[in-house]
Parts: C-alpha cells; sequence; structure tokens
C-alpha cells in the first residue's frame, strides 16, 4: 500500500501544474461517514507570485453527509504581508452536492465564488455539474476520478484604472487517492486540469499533495503543498506559482 501511495505522490508531482484552481477534495469526508462534520483551521504559509509573500490564514468549512448526498460549504480568507503592509487579499465561498454519493457515479453541483489581488483577479463565480466516478474502495485507501462542465466569469485588473472580463464555458476534471499511512496519519494527493474545450491543451491546472498528522481527537497538524500552472494567463502574472502551508486544524 505504501509503494502505491508514493508512486502516486511521484506521478502527480511530476506533472507542472495556478492558485486559481480551488481544490476541494481535501475537504471531504470518507464515503461512510454521516451527520454533520466541520472544521476551523489556521495557518502559516509562504508563497511565491510575482512577488514573495508571507501569509496568515483562517479556514471555516462545514459538510453534512446523509445515507444517499453530501453538502458542503467551504470558506477561506487570507491576510497576506507584502513588503511590510498588510492587507486582506485572497478569499473564497464554494457550495457542493454530491448525490447518490456511495455509488460508483455520482452526479455533482457545485457554485463558487472567488477573488485573489495577489494576482490580480477581482472576481471570478462560476457554476457547474459533472460526475464522479469512484475507482478505488478499500478501508485504508480510496481513489475516484471527476469530470464536469462549467459556466465561469472572471474579471482581472489590468492596472489601476483598468479591467477586463471574460466569461467562458469550461471543462473540469480531477483525480483524487486518499490513504491511511497508520492510525494517526493520513496523506491526500490530487491534480485538477481546467480548460475550454477549443483550448484543451491549454489549461489552467494544479497538483497538490497534503499530510494530515492527528494530534488528539479533534487536532491535526496540517502540511500540504501546492504547485499550479496557467499555460495562457489573462493578465501578466507568473504561469508557474507554488504554496507551501502548514496549520493547526480544529475539527468538530
Amino acid at each position: 500500500m505504501r509503494k502505491l501511495l508514493l508512486l502516486s505522490i511521484f506521478i502527480l508531482s511530476a506533472n507542472i501544474l495556478h492558485a486559481q484552481v480551488l481544490n476541494v477534495e481535501r475537504v471531504r469526508a470518507d464515503a461512510d461517514t454521516t451527520g454533520w462534520t466541520g472544521e476551523l483551521g489556521a495557518d502559516f504559509s509562504l508563497n511565491k507570485y510575482t512577488d514573495r509573500i508571507l501569509k496568515v490564514g483562517g479556514q471555516a468549512n462545514a459538510a453534512y453527509f446523509s445515507d444517499e448526498h453530501s453538502y458542503l460549504l467551504l470558506s477561506n480568507i487570507d491576510l497576506v504581508n507584502v513588503d511590510g503592509n498588510s492587507l486582506v487579499s485572497n478569499g473564497y465561498t464554494h457550495l457542493r452536492s454530491t448525490l447518490h454519493r456511495k455509488k460508483r457515479l455520482s452526479p455533482e453541483l457545485f457554485l463558487q465564488y472567488q477573488y485573489n489581488n495577489n494576482l490580480g483577479l477581482l472576481n471570478r463565480a462560476l457554476a457547474g455539474a459533472g460526475v464522479q466516478y469512484t475507482f478505488l474502495s478499500q478501508p485504508s485507501l480510496r481513489g475516484h476520478i471527476s469530470t464536469g462542465l462549467m459556466y465561469e466569469f472572471e474579471q482581472w485588473s489590468l492596472s489601476d484604472d483598468l479591467s477586463t472580463k471574460n466569461e467562458y464555458l469550461k471543462s473540469t476534471s480531477n483525480i483524487v487517492v486518499r490513504g491511511q499511512l497508520n492510525s494517526q496519519t493520513s496523506l491526500t494527493m490530487i491534480g485538477y486540469y481546467q480548460a475550454r474545450p477549443d483550448r484543451f491543451f491549454k489549461p489552467r491546472a494544479t497538483s497538490e499533495n497534503q499530510l494530515n498528522i492527528r494530534m488528539s481527537r479533534s487536532i491535526t497538524f496540517r502540511v500540504s503543498f501546492t504547485m499550479t500552472y496557467d499555460v495562457e494567463p489573462v493578465i501578466d502574472v507568473p504561469n508557474l506559482t507554488y504554496e507551501l502551508k502548514n496549520g493547526i486544524v480544529l475539527s468538530f
């Protein structure tokens, strides 16, 4: 099992995959969970966008899992320090429902609002639908693939007085492998791929590896590394960005 997990890490890490892709999969609960669950988190991270940035962040996530369906509400806001100046510059809210979640094929619906001033993203709103296919289901190892379509509206800042707007229909796909290394440690690996159908091989994509170490029943130490790539950025920002993050998560 550990060899399979290590192989999955290398496969996902070898892909040069943009922080605009919101990673929903890292907060999903196991398929046999029912009832309410949630997380409150705080973290410290070092990012490379156009400048080097120190960031303190907070997250609040809630989910309800019925016998048949799941409903997620995810939110995040970050306090960023750039050259000694502090400002709130990055946040999102995401709603997602997975229907018939325990079946091998499960329909999904989602809505999202996001902004990221570090990258000049003033507003992003999207809505979409897709289907999730579970290809691996074992007590300590799970994997699934999701694919679908979404409508995306974006507003980007070009300068202090100028901005540009885009509206696209895009495909969105991801692959997830989640494993339990031991009773206290779990590993999650995710790869996302989003692109316009007419420019499918010029994607906006991301890869993330996340290690969770349970310190007590309700407190977890979390380390994650995200590397992202946008083939054709809307404005003049780096194609490749990364984020190394660690923090404490309170689960309830």
